[in-house]
């Protein structure tokens, strides 16, 4: 079966992170994927105001779409294919509280982020680590928020879970806390754009290298992982390319001959 559309990671995938570089032959095999009549969609944990900040629209590729957040939006056809809102009620709440901790946190929208309070030492650390872009601290202005993004070490944890019912905390740093009320997953957002194009799993690729990628191969009908990739990514995949240094996309997307 013809693929139709293809997802692209873009940490570790797109973007090689040891070489601080876009890869350039990854780059132009998608371009020539698209001439060839597949759709590209970008796929990954970052918000779109991360993407857009961190370069991605600037390669000279017209993405069909986007999937963000870890699957909370998902954009295509010019206008929201997905979107996971946090109830207002919860996210003043969140704000109330993390306040009165003086914890900082960035409040992430369909298109924009803000800081809660100024960034302290657990942003700066958090930062060394992961070289986001910070950015401006503003009041909550009752916007669509899919989640947030709270700074704070572990110690925090069981006082935070106990003040904010219903809201789900998913530590995955040190100093990094992912805040929702409901799980975000990209093969969640992926289901709902193959059902919106009426395309079925089968037509659908994906690359990836991380353990949110996981969510991706039940869904897609070939599943890469880049061989730069965490081994568990690597065992679940249809195909392991070389790494992404190594012309991994462009290998992986020649070997199913689709460019």
């Amino acid at each position: 079966m013809a693929i139709k559309i293809a997802f692209f990671d873009i940490d570790c995938t797109l973007y090689d992170w040891e070489h601080k570089t876009w890869v350039a032959s990854a780059i132009t095999a998608i371009k020539q994927l698209q001439k060839n009549g597949v759709l590209v969609y970008l796929c990954s944990a970052r918000p779109y105001n991360s993407m857009k900040l961190f370069g991605v629209f600037d390669l000279g590729i017209r993405w069909d779409g986007y999937i963000a957040s870890a699957g909370a939006v998902a954009y295509g056809d010019r206008h929201y294919i997905k979107t996971l809102v946090m109830p207002s009620a919860q996210v003043h709440n969140l704000i109330k509280v993390t306040k009165a901790l003086g914890l900082p946190m960035e409040l992430i929208g369909l298109k924009t982020r803000c800081m809660t309070l100024k960034p302290n030492e657990f942003v700066e650390k958090y930062h060394w680590v992961y070289k986001d872009t910070t950015v401006a601290v503003r009041a909550y202005r009752g916007e669509p928020i899919t989640g947030t993004l709270l700074f704070a070490p572990a110690e925090y944890d069981e006082t935070l879970k106990a003040a904010c019912p219903g809201v789900r905390f998913d530590r995955f740093a040190e100093y990094g806390v992912d805040v929702m009320d409901v799980p975000h997953e990209k093969g969640d957002a992926i289901k709902d754009v193959l059902t919106y194009y009426g395309f079925k799993k089968e037509e659908a690729i994906a690359f990836g290298d991380d353990y949110q990628d996981l969510t991706m191969v039940p869904q897609v009908g070939i599943f890469v992982s880049v061989g730069n990739g965490k081994d568990e990514v690597k065992a679940a995949a249809t195909y392991v390319s070389r790494p992404i240094a190594e012309d991994g996309i462009l290998e992986a997307l020649q070997h199913y001959h689709l460019v």
